[in-house]
């Protein structure tokens, strides 16, 4: 008895069932990805069955490999809406995965709403601690985080006061931040070049950031890099806020 065709036809559904689960385990663990002996212990699909099936979802923009690593991670299934909707997350994203990369650290795309930062992308750098400061979404006052503070910092003295004043009674939640202290932050960050905010937001954490203005010069997008404060040396901030200015820069030609 021919059983071959029996045999094709199972193989199907079978490596379909191998592939969603696969996919599913990779959704389950969005930060910092996993690798192919992770995704082996944890689906205990064997690792060449595992290679073919990574190689299909990743040419078909399912998953993709995190930057300067061995580890991989679920596409966001709204992420194409998402860029189509927001050309800021479109212009930045690549320099966002590079910086990711290169840090080892996460990466923040802020952008100004009104008296507000809104953050609009994260990505998450390899480096086993990671500090998820803000996420996609999430509003706060404008100044309180590194993205927000270099946007703040490239408005005029009277707006930057006017922003200030309104913000001023939520300030204080921010690790006791009084409107004094942001506006130091400001002057800082003009005479610097770029900022620098910790403990603020997020206890432990310390983040560097650059902003990007647009050909009227308004502050189009920022973008930060957040790690545990140890990491972050002036050395280290320094050389950080010198990659993130640096691919801003090559940004701004396609503005």
């Amino acid at each position: 008895m021919d059983t071959s065709n029996k045999d094709s036809a199972a193989a199907g559904p079978r490596t379909l069932r191998r592939g969603l689960h696969l996919l599913r385990t990779l959704r389950d663990y969005p930060d910092g990805g996993l690798s192919v002996t992770d995704l082996a212990r944890l689906t205990g699909l064997q690792r060449p069955t595992i290679y073919r099936l990574l190689a299909a979802l990743l040419e078909e923009g399912f998953a993709y490999n995190i930057g300067g690593t061995k580890r991989f991670a679920a596409s966001n299934l709204a992420e194409t809406t998402i860029l189509d909707q927001d050309p800021r997350i479109k212009l930045a994203l690549p320099t966002m995965r590079e910086l990711a990369a290169e840090t080892g650290d996460a990466v923040f795309l802020v952008v100004r709403d009104d008296n507000e930062s809104l953050s609009l992308w994260r990505e998450i750098g390899p480096y086993p601690v990671q500090i998820l400061a803000t996420f996609a979404g999430k509003r706060q006052p404008l100044g309180v985080g590194s993205g927000g503070l270099a946007l703040l910092a490239k408005l005029e003295d009277d707006e930057v006061d006017s922003i200030i004043a309104r913000n001023s009674k939520q300030l204080e939640q921010y690790g006791g931040m009084s409107s004094r202290e942001m506006r130091q932050l400001v002057d800082n960050t003009r005479t610097r070049g770029y900022s620098v905010v910790g403990n603020y937001a997020v206890r432990g954490a310390l983040g560097v950031g650059c902003a990007l203005c647009d050909k009227e010069q308004r502050p189009y997008l920022a973008i930060s890099v957040t790690a545990i404060t140890d990491r972050m040396p002036a050395t280290r901030q320094r050389k950080i806020a010198g990659l993130i200015q640096e691919k801003l820069n090559t940004l701004a030609a396609n503005l």
